[in-house]
């Protein structure tokens, strides 16, 4: 399986209402008030979080049903945050938050949204974006992002863009070669399905899935 494989399963996946509520989990209890709250200045920031932690989920659930992914890499509240310090090897290190950083000579030098390994060996790595015109001036970001994974893990890389909205007409021109985009249409409002009581002060368990891994082991 490739990007364009992954891209497939999104793109085809089903929002559930159990969906919505493992992504709003993923959230701060101040941060589900801000999503609840189209006025607050903060709105539309938390839903852009919100959208990458369902697409997160979504990618869980279909993984299930597929030979062809071996693993995704935790992230947000699955993530077992580990201190950092000048010994530590470079790699994947999660931010205190749960997000997904690579470390180089103790700096962070990347931060992706998703990882993601297949059974025939290609590292794809994802980033999570709402607004399809906002993806300009991205290739040199992906370019470095894609040999900085080469480097740490010597296997093949793709780059996998997932958006709520189809893209312009063009299509998504900072994609190269094997990369895809997948689009979950409607994803960032899906959130709305959901009444706010059953999600604002309720605790979850971390969604059941035999693909999910520590970043260290993806």
């Amino acid at each position: 399986m490739s990007a364009a494989g992954v891209a497939d399963l999104l793109s085809h996946a089903e929002i559930t209402p159990a969906h919505i509520r493992y992504a709003v989990h993923h959230l701060t209890k101040p941060e589900r008030a801000v999503l609840y709250d189209a006025a607050n200045p903060l709105h539309r920031s938390v839903t852009g979080k919100y959208f990458e932690a369902l697409v997160y989920e979504l990618l869980l659930g279909s993984a299930e049903c597929s030979d062809a992914v071996v693993s995704v890499a935790a992230k947000f509240s699955d993530a077992v945050f580990v201190s950092y310090d000048k010994y530590s090897p470079d790699g994947l290190w999660y931010s205190r938050d749960g997000g997904i950083r690579f470390r180089v000579g103790g700096k962070v030098v990347a931060e992706m949204d998703l990882l993601i390994k297949t059974a025939d060996g290609v590292r794809v790595f994802g980033e999570v974006i709402i607004n399809p015109s906002g993806v300009r001036g991205f290739r040199s970001e992906i370019s470095a992002k894609k040999k900085l994974l080469a480097d740490l893990y010597g296997d093949p890389v793709e780059f996998l863009m997932v958006l709520a909205a189809a893209p312009p007409a063009g299509g998504v021109r900072c994609l190269d070669g094997s990369d895809a985009y997948a689009v979950v249409t409607g994803g960032d409002h899906s959130y709305e399905m959901v009444h706010p009581g059953e999600v604002m002060k309720r605790k979850l368990s971390p969604s059941a899935s035999t693909k999910r891994v520590d970043g260290k082991d993806w």
